[in-house]
Protein backbone atom coordinates (compact mmCIF):
# COMPACT_ATOMS: atom_id res chain seq x y z
CA UNK A 1 0.00 0.00 0.00
CA UNK A 2 3.06 2.30 1.04
CA UNK A 3 4.51 1.88 -2.47
CA UNK A 4 1.07 2.50 -4.42
CA UNK A 5 0.52 5.91 -2.53
CA UNK A 6 4.02 6.64 -3.28
CA UNK A 7 3.82 6.08 -6.80
CA UNK A 8 0.57 8.02 -6.51
CA UNK A 9 2.10 11.06 -5.21
CA UNK A 10 5.02 11.06 -8.12
CA UNK A 11 2.85 10.95 -10.53
CA UNK A 12 0.79 14.07 -9.23
CA UNK A 13 3.79 15.98 -8.89
CA UNK A 14 4.49 15.21 -12.44
CA UNK A 15 1.10 16.76 -13.58
CA UNK A 16 1.52 19.57 -11.65
CA UNK A 17 4.80 20.27 -13.01
CA UNK A 18 3.50 19.31 -16.86
CA UNK A 19 0.49 21.54 -16.33
CA UNK A 20 2.76 24.28 -15.54
CA UNK A 21 4.79 23.60 -18.54
CA UNK A 22 1.84 23.16 -20.35
CA UNK A 23 0.47 26.60 -19.74
CA UNK A 24 3.82 28.76 -19.50
CA UNK A 25 4.16 27.13 -23.84
CA UNK A 26 0.60 28.10 -24.72
CA UNK A 27 1.33 31.50 -23.03
CA UNK A 28 4.66 31.82 -25.38
CA UNK A 29 3.45 30.88 -28.13
CA UNK A 30 -0.04 33.00 -27.84
CA UNK A 31 2.27 35.93 -27.10
CA UNK A 32 4.27 35.10 -30.32
CA UNK A 33 1.92 34.85 -33.00
CA UNK A 34 0.18 37.62 -31.83
CA UNK A 35 3.60 39.45 -32.45
CA UNK A 36 4.15 37.74 -35.55
CA UNK A 37 0.98 38.58 -36.79
CA UNK A 38 0.96 42.26 -35.77
CA UNK A 39 4.40 42.33 -38.26
CA UNK A 40 2.95 40.57 -40.91
CA UNK A 41 -0.56 42.24 -40.83
CA UNK A 42 -1.80 46.11 -40.73
CA UNK A 43 -4.93 45.04 -39.10
CA UNK A 44 -6.01 49.00 -39.81
CA UNK A 45 -6.53 48.47 -43.86
CA UNK A 46 -7.57 44.82 -43.18
CA UNK A 47 -10.85 44.57 -44.80
CA UNK A 48 -13.75 42.56 -42.56
CA UNK A 49 -12.81 39.51 -44.80
CA UNK A 50 -9.71 39.49 -44.04
CA UNK A 51 -9.23 40.02 -40.51
CA UNK A 52 -11.51 37.18 -40.11
CA UNK A 53 -9.21 34.92 -41.86
CA UNK A 54 -6.17 36.33 -40.16
CA UNK A 55 -8.20 35.61 -36.64
CA UNK A 56 -9.42 32.08 -38.25
CA UNK A 57 -5.54 30.88 -38.93
CA UNK A 58 -4.47 32.30 -36.02
CA UNK A 59 -6.90 29.97 -34.02
CA UNK A 60 -6.27 27.23 -36.00
CA UNK A 61 -2.60 27.22 -35.42
CA UNK A 62 -3.40 27.85 -32.10
CA UNK A 63 -5.30 24.92 -31.51
CA UNK A 64 -3.09 22.21 -33.18
CA UNK A 65 0.08 23.71 -31.10
CA UNK A 66 -2.07 23.14 -27.88
CA UNK A 67 -3.43 20.04 -28.76
CA UNK A 68 0.50 18.70 -29.60
CA UNK A 69 1.79 20.44 -26.34
CA UNK A 70 -1.03 18.44 -24.05
CA UNK A 71 -0.28 15.75 -26.15
CA UNK A 72 3.17 15.98 -25.29
CA UNK A 73 2.89 16.46 -21.72
CA UNK A 74 0.15 13.31 -21.33
CA UNK A 75 1.88 10.85 -22.91
CA UNK A 76 5.20 11.78 -20.68
CA UNK A 77 2.72 11.50 -17.52
CA UNK A 78 1.55 8.07 -18.16
CA UNK A 79 5.06 6.21 -19.73
CA UNK A 80 5.68 4.71 -16.15
CA UNK A 81 2.56 4.11 -15.56
CA UNK A 82 2.39 0.11 -16.06
CA UNK A 83 -0.34 -1.63 -18.14
CA UNK A 84 -2.78 -3.14 -16.09
CA UNK A 85 -2.79 -6.79 -15.13
CA UNK A 86 -5.18 -8.63 -17.04
CA UNK A 87 -7.60 -11.58 -14.54
CA UNK A 88 -4.99 -13.93 -15.52
CA UNK A 89 -2.04 -12.58 -14.39
CA UNK A 90 -3.28 -11.47 -11.03
CA UNK A 91 -4.50 -15.40 -10.53
CA UNK A 92 -0.59 -16.75 -11.10
CA UNK A 93 0.51 -13.41 -8.72
CA UNK A 94 -1.42 -14.34 -5.87
CA UNK A 95 -1.64 -17.73 -6.31
CA UNK A 96 2.56 -17.38 -6.54
CA UNK A 97 2.26 -15.46 -3.45
CA UNK A 98 0.66 -18.02 -1.13
CA UNK A 99 2.70 -20.77 -2.44
CA UNK A 100 5.95 -18.93 -1.69
CA UNK A 101 4.13 -18.05 2.01
CA UNK A 102 3.84 -21.52 2.91
CA UNK A 103 7.69 -23.01 1.41
CA UNK A 104 9.51 -20.15 2.43
CA UNK A 105 12.89 -21.28 3.13
CA UNK A 106 12.90 -24.37 1.83
CA UNK A 107 14.07 -25.91 -1.59
CA UNK A 108 11.21 -25.70 -3.25
CA UNK A 109 10.48 -22.20 -3.24
CA UNK A 110 12.77 -21.75 -6.57
CA UNK A 111 9.44 -23.53 -7.73
CA UNK A 112 6.77 -21.11 -6.97
CA UNK A 113 6.36 -19.40 -10.07
CA UNK A 114 6.40 -22.72 -12.35
CA UNK A 115 4.11 -24.12 -9.60
CA UNK A 116 1.95 -20.95 -9.84
CA UNK A 117 1.21 -21.30 -13.98
CA UNK A 118 -0.62 -24.65 -13.22
CA UNK A 119 -4.05 -24.56 -12.34
CA UNK A 120 -4.91 -23.93 -8.53
CA UNK A 121 -5.95 -27.64 -7.61
CA UNK A 122 -2.90 -29.32 -9.30
CA UNK A 123 -0.61 -26.31 -8.14
CA UNK A 124 -2.14 -27.45 -4.08
CA UNK A 125 -1.17 -31.21 -5.05
CA UNK A 126 2.53 -30.35 -6.23
CA UNK A 127 2.96 -28.76 -2.93
CA UNK A 128 1.30 -31.38 -0.87
CA UNK A 129 2.90 -34.16 -2.06
CA UNK A 130 6.40 -32.45 -2.58
CA UNK A 131 6.19 -31.72 1.54
CA UNK A 132 5.52 -35.50 2.21
CA UNK A 133 7.95 -36.82 -0.06
CA UNK A 134 11.36 -34.31 0.78
CA UNK A 135 10.15 -32.47 3.10
CA UNK A 136 9.62 -29.48 -0.08
CA UNK A 137 12.96 -30.57 -0.73
CA UNK A 138 15.30 -30.72 2.22
CA UNK A 139 15.43 -34.61 1.42
CA UNK A 140 16.11 -34.92 -2.29
CA UNK A 141 17.60 -37.69 -4.90
CA UNK A 142 20.77 -36.48 -6.39
CA UNK A 143 22.79 -37.22 -9.46
CA UNK A 144 27.12 -36.91 -8.77
CA UNK A 145 26.27 -34.54 -5.96
CA UNK A 146 24.13 -32.19 -7.74
CA UNK A 147 20.04 -31.56 -7.04
CA UNK A 148 17.89 -33.98 -9.37
CA UNK A 149 14.95 -31.41 -8.67
CA UNK A 150 13.07 -34.25 -8.16
CA UNK A 151 11.04 -33.23 -4.77
CA UNK A 152 7.88 -35.62 -5.30
CA UNK A 153 9.71 -39.20 -5.08
CA UNK A 154 8.99 -39.01 -9.20
CA UNK A 155 10.38 -42.45 -10.76
CA UNK A 156 9.47 -42.32 -14.34
CA UNK A 157 12.52 -43.50 -16.70
CA UNK A 158 14.57 -41.15 -17.99
CA UNK A 159 18.85 -41.03 -19.11
CA UNK A 160 19.76 -39.67 -15.89
CA UNK A 161 18.24 -41.13 -12.56
CA UNK A 162 19.32 -40.19 -9.82
CA UNK A 163 19.48 -41.87 -6.01
CA UNK A 164 17.09 -44.47 -4.77
CA UNK A 165 16.22 -45.06 -8.50
CA UNK A 166 14.57 -41.30 -8.77
CA UNK A 167 14.27 -39.44 -12.06
CA UNK A 168 16.50 -36.57 -12.08
CA UNK A 169 15.45 -33.36 -14.53
CA UNK A 170 18.23 -30.81 -16.12
CA UNK A 171 16.23 -27.91 -13.77
CA UNK A 172 13.20 -26.80 -11.64
CA UNK A 173 11.08 -25.73 -14.82
CA UNK A 174 11.28 -29.08 -16.06
CA UNK A 175 10.71 -30.51 -12.72
CA UNK A 176 7.53 -28.93 -12.11
CA UNK A 177 6.82 -29.81 -16.08
CA UNK A 178 6.82 -33.28 -16.13
CA UNK A 179 5.44 -34.20 -12.73
CA UNK A 180 2.61 -31.29 -12.69
CA UNK A 181 1.76 -33.21 -15.90
CA UNK A 182 1.07 -36.41 -14.26
CA UNK A 183 -0.37 -35.06 -11.15
CA UNK A 184 -2.53 -33.52 -14.03
CA UNK A 185 -3.51 -36.62 -15.47
CA UNK A 186 -4.18 -38.62 -12.23
CA UNK A 187 -6.68 -35.51 -11.31
CA UNK A 188 -8.20 -35.71 -14.35
CA UNK A 189 -8.67 -39.70 -14.32
CA UNK A 190 -9.78 -40.27 -10.93
CA UNK A 191 -11.94 -36.81 -10.23
CA UNK A 192 -9.28 -36.05 -7.66
CA UNK A 193 -10.87 -34.92 -4.44
CA UNK A 194 -8.70 -35.24 -1.57
CA UNK A 195 -5.06 -37.31 -1.66
CA UNK A 196 -7.31 -40.21 -0.81
CA UNK A 197 -7.67 -40.06 -4.82
CA UNK A 198 -4.09 -39.68 -5.34
CA UNK A 199 -2.76 -42.83 -3.57
CA UNK A 200 -1.48 -44.41 -6.90
CA UNK A 201 1.27 -42.26 -6.03
CA UNK A 202 2.16 -43.79 -3.26
CA UNK A 203 1.37 -47.29 -3.57
CA UNK A 204 1.10 -47.76 -7.11
CA UNK A 205 -1.34 -49.93 -8.52
CA UNK A 206 -2.22 -51.54 -5.07
CA UNK A 207 -2.33 -50.38 -1.42
CA UNK A 208 -2.11 -53.92 -0.30
CA UNK A 209 1.41 -54.33 0.96
CA UNK A 210 1.90 -51.12 2.38
CA UNK A 211 1.29 -50.13 6.04
CA UNK A 212 -2.69 -48.92 6.54
CA UNK A 213 -1.20 -46.05 9.23
CA UNK A 214 1.23 -45.20 6.85
CA UNK A 215 -1.56 -44.64 3.79
CA UNK A 216 -3.62 -42.74 6.07
CA UNK A 217 -1.13 -40.52 7.51
CA UNK A 218 0.20 -39.78 3.92
CA UNK A 219 -3.30 -38.63 2.61
CA UNK A 220 -3.35 -36.65 5.87
CA UNK A 221 -0.54 -35.11 5.48
CA UNK A 222 -0.92 -34.21 1.64
CA UNK A 223 -4.47 -32.94 2.15
CA UNK A 224 -2.98 -30.93 5.55
CA UNK A 225 -0.97 -29.05 2.97
CA UNK A 226 -2.67 -29.28 -0.17
CA UNK A 227 -5.17 -27.44 1.80
CA UNK A 228 -3.37 -24.49 2.79
CA UNK A 229 -3.25 -23.84 -0.89
CA UNK A 230 -6.58 -24.89 -2.08
CA UNK A 231 -8.79 -22.45 1.38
Amino acid sequence: MKKILKKFNRILKQAKTAKKAYFKAVREKAGFLGAEIKRSFNLGKMSVRQSRMAVLAFGIIFAGYATAVQRHYYDELVKDIPAPKTLEEVRKENLENKIRELVKGTPIEIMAPYIAEKDKKTAAFLVGIARKESNWGKRKPVLNGQDCFNYWGYRGIRENMGSGGHTCFDSPQEAVSIVGRRVEEIIERNDVESAKNMIVWKCGSSCAAHNPESVDKWIRDVDMYAGKILN
